[in-house]
């Protein structure tokens, strides 16, 4: 009996309570790569699961990296999102960076870019997927190699 017991326990550690993913961005406003005709009052972010606020930050930087300041990070309208205030932002290609605490405990770091464009001589966005993907990459391998 004894011995069942302790079988059964061992099975049940051993399988997994979930598929242990992290926490993706699935909605976000203004969202990533769109072109914008007014300055966004606010960055909303939405992932496929819950996020800790306490433990989550955004970012926004202009074309030149200089950093935007922003209001106070805030919950949104579910566990899944988040709400950030922006102040009155001109035109240009501005990068939101966010790190948030997935529910599963992992940190998830990544970025995109938007631009606003309210006058003829705004310029378009120009992406650069590579240096969002290998900042990202670099954290995670970073993150891999203090393990």
């Amino acid at each position: 009996m004894m011995r069942e017991t302790i079988v059964m326990a061992l099975i049940a550690l051993a399988v997994p309570t979930s598929a242990g993913a992290h926490a993706a961005l699935v909605r976000s406003v203004p969202g990533s790569r769109s072109v914008m005709t007014q300055a966004p009052q606010s960055l909303d972010l939405c992932f496929n699961e819950a996020v800790e606020v306490k433990f989550s930050s955004v970012t926004l930087e202009d074309a030149t990296g200089t950093a935007v300041p922003l209001g106070k990070l805030q919950a949104g309208g579910d566990s899944k999102c988040i709400h950030v205030p922006i102040p009155t932002i001109g035109s240009g290609v501005f990068t939101v960076h966010y790190r948030v605490l997935s529910q599963d405990g992992h940190v998830v770091e990544y970025g995109y870019q938007f631009s606003v464009k309210t006058d003829a001589k705004s310029p378009s966005p120009s992406l650069s997927r590579f240096s969002l993907v290998s900042r990202g990459t670099c954290r995670w391998l970073g993150s891999s190699a203090a393990r």
